[in-house]
């Protein structure tokens, strides 16, 4: 029991790092709250500008 990886607690794709398709650096989720947005969103590492919703 226990014995694998957790599927659910992978977070990466199978490849690696998931890339931005704007500038082809790393992307990764980040929570937005308070004012404005709220929830997840894919986020560029290098800010130029690529968000999406993960939901």
């Amino acid at each position: 029991m226990g014995a694998g990886k957790a599927k659910t607690a992978q977070k990466r794709v199978e490849g690696g790092a998931l890339p931005c398709p704007d500038c082809g650096a790393e992307v990764r989720v980040v929570m937005f709250a308070g004012y404005g947005e709220k929830g997840l969103f894919w986020v560029c590492d290098k800010n130029c500008g690529y968000k999406r919703r993960t939901r």
